[in-house]
């Protein structure tokens, strides 16, 4: 009788324990449900902001003591892992009732995985009955009128959130105070590059070796996209006359492909001087860190600032033993003499808009309570307590915001960004991979477009055709739901709210498909003249 390899049984095991635990975690939701007697509703999300998290957890505890026979169970995912943690639950059936809806989860085919709610946005939200907001439609309550739920490419609204954000920098008061002799922050990029050389000052007085700005990819990718938009606002009016109306990223890399601008533009070299010095004032190693590790640096007192966005100012203010302040990003003023030339005026900040709605997925086991749990957490009193314990703005109308909030409000007065290299996937790579030599010691910003510019026409062409697929996609995928309301429109011809959406849907069709075919005309031309040449 032939022996059996011990190799062989400890592969068998493990398959077989693996087949188990995989049985269990199937189960555990119908079980835990059996065996306690109440319903259970699950929801994933990436804030792992504490604030976030136990503002969330209130608010769950809330729903519980109204609806007894319910228990909600938060389920925290980090942002690095949630497409793919989020991808295997939806591929294999069992996910959350409720999903937080970006970071590339689903592709962007909300259709495909979770329950459009768009019959419900034009109702009241019952959860606001006895308030001001009584009887008004839900999307109607949201300050961004639920555009952050909303799906252009099926004309469809997927759910409904309570996170936004403005983006600003922390300050350490007390070594503030210590490098200036003053807790005056500046206000200007002239008083930011004054700040940065009082600290070398410092550090070569005391034998330190602090940072101004503890970087990570993240901060550095909206710090410099913050400034650089400065630099491109005047070019972008020739782009585009309308100033009102800015160039959209499309059009900003068609018109390079096209030779409308390149490299050499004054507007492009100074963005790359004014990004380079930024880059200077980062910590070692910023391209290349990750926002704890940031954080963890600021919180040692090893950094004067951080940048980030004000759904994580718990976890900054918390977790740091110092006083922090808030401030707006400082900007280059038209009086500047190096960056000055190539702006219209200081950038505006857009009006809040949500994003990371809570969507309902198509295997919730609860849709119904998925909804109403939807309902009640974005209800006036809700976000009013969201907002309070969280230390988030409010995403619903009449709740005015905290006092230590209101640092973070948008600044509405200005003018709009220009656009910069940073816009689309491919583009983003290319400048990431470059961006190391923006940073010192290297520090060129000549070398940096140089690079760039090997790269930049490729990038920038499967960007575009990339985006013109995307737009007959969507045409051929809304296609179905307008056939279908036709047909039910024929059925109920008194049905305003129906053929409104129909008129939506069509206007809608015929905009992406128009911009469609005009970008894949250009895009053609550009071809041909290339090979012409």
């Amino acid at each position: 009788m032939p022996r059996v390899s011990l190799r062989l049984v400890t592969t068998v095991s493990l398959v077989a324990i693996g087949f188990c635990i995989s049985i269990w975690r199937v189960a555990l939701p119908w079980w835990d449900e059996k065996s306690n007697g109440k319903i259970t509703l699950r929801f994933c999300h990436w804030q792992l902001e504490p604030g976030v998290r136990r503002a969330l957890d209130a608010l769950s505890r809330d729903y519980e003591a109204l609806h007894p026979n319910v228990r909600v169970k938060q389920i925290a995912i980090p942002g690095r892992i949630y497409r793919q943690w989020g991808s295997t639950q939806l591929v294999g059936g069992q996910p959350p009732d409720l999903m937080q809806i970006g970071l590339g989860l689903s592709r962007g085919l909300f259709f495909d995985d979770f329950e459009p709610i768009t019959i419900h946005v034009s109702a009241p939200n019952p959860y606001n009955a006895g308030g001001p907001l009584e009887g008004v439609p839900w999307r109607k309550t949201f300050r961004d009128g639920m555009r952050g739920a909303f799906d252009a490419k099926t004309m469809e609204c997927f759910g409904a959130s309570l996170c936004n954000n403005t983006v600003r920098i922390f300050c350490n008061r007390e070594l503030l105070i210590k490098v200036t002799g003053s807790d005056k922050f500046p206000t200007t990029f002239a008083e930011m590059r004054q700040l940065n050389e009082q600290l070398q000052v410092y550090n070569q007085e005391q034998g330190t070796a602090l940072s101004l700005i503890a970087g990570s990819r993240f901060s550095a990718l909206i710090f410099f996209r913050n400034l650089a938009g400065t630099q491109t606002q005047k070019l972008a009016t020739r782009l585009n006359p309308l100033i009102d109306f800015p160039i959209k990223d499309k059009d900003f890399n068609l018109a390079y492909l096209e030779g409308a601008w390149d490299f050499d533009d004054p507007a492009i070299q100074q963005g790359a001087h004014l990004t380079s010095e930024a880059a200077q004032m980062m910590s070692p190693g910023f391209a290349q860190a990750e926002g704890d590790q940031a954080h963890l640096r600021f919180a040692q007192g090893q950094a004067l600032l951080m940048v980030l966005s004000s759904l994580q100012a718990t976890g900054i203010i918390e977790g740091s033993p110092f006083e922090v302040t808030i401030h707006r990003i400082p900007q280059p003023k038209l009086s500047d003499p190096d960056y000055g030339p190539q702006m219209h005026g200081p950038i505006a900040e857009a009006a809040l808009r949500t994003y990371g709605a809570f969507g309902i997925s198509r295997s919730s086991r609860h849709p119904e309570l998925a909804l109403d749990f939807l309902r009640f957490i974005t209800s006036q009193e809700s976000c009013r307590k969201f907002s309070r314990l969280s230390r988030n703005l409010p995403t619903v109308i009449g709740i005015e915001p905290a006092e230590e909030m209101r640092p973070f409000l948008p600044n509405m007065q200005g003018y709009p960004s220009g656009p910069d290299l940073k816009t689309s996937s491919e583009v983003i790579a290319l400048v990431e991979q470059t961006r190391h030599l923006l940073a010192p010691p290297i520090s060129s910003p000549e070398q940096y477009l140089a690079t760039l510019k090997v790269g930049i026409r490729d990038a920038m062409h499967t960007d575009i055709s990339r985006i013109i697929r995307g737009n007959f996609f969507s045409v051929r995928l809304v296609e179905p739901s307008i056939g279908a309301n036709i047909q039910l429109a024929n059925t109920q011809p008194d049905n305003d709210e129906l053929i409104s959406k129909i008129s939506i849907q069509l206007g809608a069709q015929t905009d992406i498909e128009a911009t469609a075919y005009y970008t894949q005309m250009r895009l053609r031309k550009v071809d041909r003249t290339s090979r012409s040449q």
